[in-house]
């Protein structure tokens, strides 16, 4: 019949710990012990037994024969399980388990068991067990020494270890944002623009260490068809992403002027025009009237996106109107030919990956 020992009912040795008698031997692990007394008189403070497995795992018993002195266990046997062969272990790894303890008695061919809390394994904790598994010989019911208590005869004994580990369920993951600062900037001169489709696919490029290309729609997309020219900014790799996994990014579009080289361009909020402009717009567009106002500062800002899987595309759906793209004196198209410039810059990263 088993019982919990505690410190409150003066058995501190088994504090928190089942204590059983039964016949059937450990179903992992036995170690037999000869001329038990020559550990301590050999200068043997500790023996770590060889590598077995259990559960999925590989394990070792320590055994402290006069104790573990350095944790004030003197006068005991001390008995510890270690998990061992970690290195193949993933990331973060850490197992669960309950084990048992077990010393032979020779007298009644049984075992005195021992099993303490579930605990768990882990980089910094390899090791768990029991500090004062036995006494040697300060109580007679228990002293490991007494030889009616059946524990060492003729200088044997036998010990034991039996390991149930919790199979975990739960699923680990690890969440990592990363600054970054990389930047791209590319021109493309995109000829007979008169006889382009309904969409231009610029080559692929990198940016930040990773894929990206420019959509332009020479007539506007399928909400601005015949009214404006359309240009996105399109995430190539965020298709292989989960919803997790994300990137943001400053970016600007500019169509350029041929003819007196000015840039025609839409900036991500990043990039601000100076104090001194915004006032005089401000006070222009104040004298006009507050619609001009919100289309004169729309000008200037836009938002820095985050691109993912579900976001593989940002950008401008009314990017310029289509008469004043196509008006000679802009000299935005000069022999059918526009020039169309994009800067990247890659600001944050963002991802979650598997622990387990």
């Amino acid at each position: 019949m088993g019982s919990i020992a505690r410190e409150d009912e003066g058995c501190a040795i088994w504090a928190e710990a089942i204590v059983e008698v039964r016949e059937a031997s450990p179903t992992h692990y036995k170690l037999r012990i000869e001329s038990f007394s020559l550990l301590s008189e050999s200068g043997i403070e500790k023996f770590e037994s060889n590598e077995f497995e259990a559960c999925g795992h590989k394990w070792k018993l320590i055994i402290y024969p006069d104790g573990n002195g350095r944790e004030n266990g003197s006068e005991h046997i001390s008995v510890y399980l270690a998990i061992s062969g970690t290195s193949s272990l993933p990331a973060g790894w850490e197992v669960t388990a309950i084990f048992t303890f077990f010393l032979y008695n020779q007298l009644c061919d049984n075992y005195l068991t021992v099993r303490g809390k579930m605990r768990r394994f882990q980089s910094i904790k390899l090791e768990w067990g029991l500090l004062k598994f036995l006494p040697h010989y300060i109580d007679i019911d228990k002293a490991f020494k007494e030889a009616s208590n059946g524990h060492l005869i003729d200088d044997k004994c036998v010990f034991g270890a039996e390991i149930f580990v919790a199979q975990r369920q739960a699923i680990g993951e690890c969440l990592s944002v990363e600054k970054s600062n990389d930047k791209f900037k590319r021109e493309w001169k995109i000829c007979n623009f008169s006889n382009l489709g309904i969409i231009w696919l610029s080559e692929e490029f990198t940016a930040g260490d990773h894929k990206w290309n420019l959509w332009l729609f020479p007539k506007g997309n399928e909400k601005n068809r015949g009214c404006n020219i359309s240009i996105f900014l399109v995430y190539v790799d965020s298709k292989d992403f989960d919803h997790h996994r994300k990137v943001k990014a400053n970016y600007s579009f500019c169509i350029k002027d041929q003819i007196g080289g000015e840039c025609d361009k839409r900036l991500s909020s990043k990039i601000i025009p100076p104090t001194f402009i915004l006032m005089v717009l401000v006070f222009i567009c104040y004298l006009v009237n507050f619609l001009r106002l919100s289309l004169i500062l729309s000008f200037f800002f836009a938002y820095c996106d985050w691109f993912s899987a579900t976001s593989q595309t940002w950008g401008y759906p009314s990017f310029m109107p289509l008469t004043e793209l196509h008006d000679q004196k802009k000299g935005y198209i000069v022999n059918d030919c526009i020039v169309v410039e994009v800067e990247v810059e890659v600001v944050f990263k963002h991802r979650v990956k598997s622990l387990s």
